[in-house]
């Protein structure tokens, strides 16, 4: 309304058109790099960013678990870290520059930070002697389940490093180290009030199987 008018005055809202989330730019196979332009789906550095998004996809479940506050702080921040490991994995090597100019790159004291973590949970949490049957509780279980998926991560990184297509080493680095802090707080969550379940160690090589003598042979006669 005008300003000299009596009645009351409205808020007037501006539109803010949203993009939407549907590019349909990845329907014929293909996918945008970070820094590097595009490639195929298929294209190994997909297929490592792709296991790094399902690890910080997993690691949210197990969060969601979890009701320690230092767990649970820990596992978000390495959600946090692992978008940076995605970053670099989404940049051609020849493109790295550019991810430095802009964002955050894997360092050692990602990797030192987390050695630091595992000790200190080695420290406090006893292990057993033997191999660890996941799912002592529901969000250690979560927590075995993000492991084995970030392993999975973890290979598909060794075939960028083998391919000449990983830049920084130190992402490999800490993916390797990661594991282990997530195997100890897996274990962590499992704690004392459950015992978990542990696959048997053979104290020896078993016996091999008696050989069997073969039947005497007849003599035919003549």
């Amino acid at each position: 309304m005008d300003a000299g008018s009596a009645g009351p005055r409205r808020r007037v809202g501006i539109a803010i058109a949203r993009k939407s989330i549907v590019t349909k730019t990845g329907d014929g196979g293909e996918t945008g790099l970070l820094y590097g332009g595009r490639v195929k789906k298929t294209d190994p550095r997909t297929e490592a960013y792709g296991a790094v998004d399902e690890a910080i996809s997993t690691l949210g479940a197990a969060r969601a678990l979890v009701k320690d506050r230092g767990r649970h702080a820990i596992i978000l921040r390495i959600q946090s870290e692992l978008f940076t490991v995605g970053a670099e994995l989404a940049t051609d090597a020849a493109e790295y520059g550019k991810l430095e100019q802009h964002f955050m790159i894997v360092t050692p004291d990602f990797t030192g930070r987390i050695e630091l973590e595992i000790v200190d949970l080695e420290r406090r949490v006893p292990l057993p002697d033997a191999f660890v049957i996941p799912g002592g509780t529901q969000a250690a279980a979560a927590l075995d389940v993000a492991r084995a998926v970030l392993r999975r991560a973890e290979r598909r990184i060794v075939g960028l490093q083998q391919g000449g297509q990983l830049h920084n080493p130190e992402v490999l680095r800490y993916t390797n180290r990661l594991s282990d802090l997530l195997f100890m707080l897996a274990r962590a969550e499992e704690g004392t009030a459950v015992k978990p379940l542990t696959g048997r160690r053979v104290a020896g090589r078993p016996a091999a199987p008696a050989r069997t003598r073969p039947a005497p042979r007849r003599r035919s006669r003549a």
